[in-house]
C-alpha cells in the first residue's frame, strides 16, 4: 500500500515537472510571436526559438514516458482499490487538467504565430517575384534594344 503512496507521489512530481516545462514552452512561443510581429525577421534567430522548445519538448517526452510506465505499474490497484487514494487522485485530476490547459494555450498561440509566419513567407515570395518579373522585363527590353540595331541595315550612299 505505502507503493502505490509512493508511485502516486511520482505522478505528482512529473505532472509538476511537465507543467513547469510547458510554462517555459509557453514563454519562448511568447518570445516567439513577439519576433514573428516584428518586420526584421531573420532565420536564424527563429529557428533558436525553435531549438530551445525542441530541448523541452523531448524532455516532455521522457517526463511522459516515465509517467506511462508508472501509472500502468499500479493502474490495477487503483481500478480495484481506489477508494484508499481518493484525495490524491483528484489531485492527480486537477494537476492533469492544468497541464493540459496549458497544453491548449500554447496550441493556440502556435497556430496564431503559424498564421503570422505564412503571411510573412508570403510577403516575401510576393517581392522575390516581383523583383524577378521586373528584371525580366528589364532584360527583355535591353535585349529588344541591342537587337533592334542588328536587325536594320543600313546602306551608306556610295555615290560622290
Amino acid at each position: 500500500m505505502s507503493d502505490i503512496h509512493t508511485y502516486l507521489n511520482i505522478l505528482m512530481d512529473s505532472l509538476d515537472n511537465k507543467k513547469e516545462l510547458l510554462k517555459k514552452i509557453y514563454e519562448v512561443t511568447k518570445e516567439q510571436a513577439a519576433y514573428v510581429n516584428e518586420e526584421t525577421f531573420e532565420l536564424d534567430k527563429f529557428s533558436s526559438y525553435m531549438d530551445e522548445k525542441q530541448a523541452h519538448i523531448d524532455a516532455i517526452e521522457l517526463i511522459d514516458s516515465g509517467f506511462q510506465s508508472t501509472f500502468d505499474r499500479i493502474a490495477e490497484e487503483l481500478e480495484h482499490h481506489a477508494e484508499p487514494y481518493k484525495n490524491t487522485i483528484i489531485l492527480l485530476k486537477e494537476k492533469i487538467t492544468a497541464v493540459s490547459d496549458i497544453g491548449i494555450n500554447i496550441q493556440v498561440l502556435e497556430e496564431k504565430n503559424k498564421a503570422k509566419i505564412e503571411e510573412h513567407f508570403s510577403r516575401k515570395k510576393k517581392r522575390i517575384k516581383s523583383f524577378k518579373k521586373s528584371k525580366a522585363t528589364a532584360s527583355n527590353y535591353y535585349k529588344n534594344m541591342n537587337n533592334t540595331f542588328k536587325e536594320q541595315s543600313f546602306f551608306l550612299d556610295q555615290k560622290k
